[in-house]
């Protein structure tokens, strides 16, 4: 029997997702995603890119959103981006490093600051966060941090962040490092280790 026609007015509605204007509240993470791509460049997307981030569960969303703000490129994204490293979602730092990693010139400006917060966990990717940057100005803010931190877990990221600095005037700081926690055996070994990866640099 073939396929009976609809009556009239009894038409399946029309699916207006496709033309409706993308937002970031979206219930459909493609949709979302939309929205996100529509706000590349746009400098005034920091704020809404980094409040959709506190929230969003979709990974490709996260995603985009990381790409849009990397590529603003700008000391009011890489802000914007850090405030996420105290976020308690470990996958959004992740994503808050990577992105300020591929920010190297506005990046290092945040490292005075976050070396200064008071959560170590916040510490400890800001120290992350200077090993990617590999340059002078990053291990020397290494250096100076490792004079005065008192948290033994940032200690041991400063040991193998300095170890990979190819500059032997970081042997007396992580020595240093070592006398301060004469109690903690896994920072001995790497303050050990870094001090050897120094020495046959």
């Amino acid at each position: 029997m073939g396929l009976m026609k609809a009556r009239s007015g009894s038409a399946l509605p029309a699916d207006h997702s496709a033309s409706e204007a993308p937002r970031l509240d979206h219930p459909q993470p493609m949709q979302r995603r939309r929205a996100v791509q529509a706000l590349t460049g746009d400098p005034d997307s920091v704020a809404p890119l980094v409040e959709l981030l506190r929230s969003e569960g979709d990974n490709l969303v996260r995603q985009a959103a990381f790409i849009a703000l990397a590529s603003l490129n700008s000391e009011r994204a890489a802000r914007g981006v850090s405030v996420l490293l105290s976020d308690a979602d470990a996958a959004l730092r992740n994503g808050a490093l990577e992105t300020l990693s591929a920010m190297p010139a506005h990046a290092g400006a945040l490292l005075e600051p976050l070396g200064r917060d008071e959560d170590p966990d916040v510490r400890i990717f800001a120290v992350l966060l200077a090993s990617e940057l590999q340059d002078d100005a990053a291990s020397t803010w290494l250096l100076r941090l490792a004079e005065h931190e008192q948290d033994a877990n940032v200690c041991s990221n400063l040991a193998e962040a300095l170890g990979g600095t190819d500059r032997p005037e970081a042997v007396p700081a992580l020595e240093a490092i070592g006398r301060r926690f004469p109690d903690e055996p896994f920072l001995a070994f790497a303050v050990e280790t870094a001090v050897q990866r120094l020495r046959e640099a």
